[in-house]
């Protein structure tokens, strides 16, 4: 195991950023991008944090992460936004769409997003926090890739999508929940294998189908909650993949392709192709 290596928060954060500016991307998103990883190693979340600099470098180099896209809004209502995010970073388009939701709550009392066609978000807590700050609750939620097993399957035909909400507290910090809807998240066994540690029984399942603690022979994970995470998981692809029509669930249980699986996407460009996803934010008064 390497040994334990500590830096300053705010040398890390200008570190994280300096990395994006040097890829081609603006200031701004470069801050955006970096304090949403740093904030996860700050919440003790190393697996959604600065590990992921090589993973979006890599996306960024090969043009799968646009480092200037197009973000446009293809429908809107005084309450509701369509956003197409051109293959952004995901943390530039989730606090763009943020700030556009919760300015529409301010107005009518809610505002909700679907974005689709974007990269890896880092840790979702991170969004609807920002709602609890500004004296709102936030959701929000993500349909991702084929990375899960149903219940009572072998094969993963569902995605882990995550879940996060946040409500404002009057003496206290605001409230986070912050959870996948497998076992563990996918970027939790990639930590474990750089760490060279086990994992618990019971969170991933090998490329036969059986329970392994090994990280290294995870093929794909496990559901939390047996067929309550199962179904939960269906419900917000239909709520994301399928109301935008950029589904991420029906390729692969239709054969149209491989399942997505376990594995880093770092030196695999078929991987990173993949790896777009869609989501939901909303922030209600």
């Amino acid at each position: 195991m390497s040994p334990e290596i500590r830096v300053s928060a705010d040398a890390l954060q200008d570190f994280t950023k300096s990395v994006f500016v040097k890829v081609g991307a603006p200031a701004g998103d470069a801050e955006k991008v970096a304090s949403v990883l740093v904030w996860a190693n700050l919440r003790g979340v190393d697996s959604h944090g600065v590990q992921l600099i090589p993973w979006y470098v890599e996306a960024a180099d090969i043009g799968h992460i646009k480092i200037k896209p197009n973000i446009r809004i293809e429908k809107e209502t005084p309450a509701t936004l369509l956003i197409d995010a051109d293959h952004a970073f995901g943390a530039v388009v989730t606090v763009f769409a943020m700030q556009k939701v919760m300015a529409k709550a301010k107005k009518v009392g809610i505002g909700w997003a679907l974005i689709r066609k974007h990269n890896h978000q880092g840790t979702m807590g991170y969004y609807p926090l920002m709602a609890a700050e500004n004296g709102m609750a936030g959701i929000a939620f993500l349909g991702g890739n084929t990375t899960t097993a149903p219940f009572g399957a072998r094969f993963p035909g569902i995605a882990n999508n995550p879940i996060a909400i946040s409500v404002p507290a009057r003496k206290h910090r605001s409230l986070v929940l912050d959870m996948a809807l497998s076992q563990a998240a996918g970027t939790k066994l990639t930590l474990a294998k750089e760490k060279g540690i086990p994992i618990p029984e019971g969170w991933a399942l090998d490329k036969d189908g059986n329970t392994t603690t090994d990280p290294a022979k995870a093929a794909f994970l496990t559901p939390l909650g047996g067929a309550k995470g199962s179904g939960l998981s269906i419900m917000i692809e239909c709520l994301t993949g399928v109301l935008v029509d950029f589904p991420k669930v029906e390729p692969v249980v239709t054969y149209k392709e491989p399942p997505y699986g376990l594995g880093s996407p770092v030196g695999n460009p078929e991987r990173m192709r993949r790896h777009i996803q869609n989501s939901t934010v909303a922030a209600p008064l």
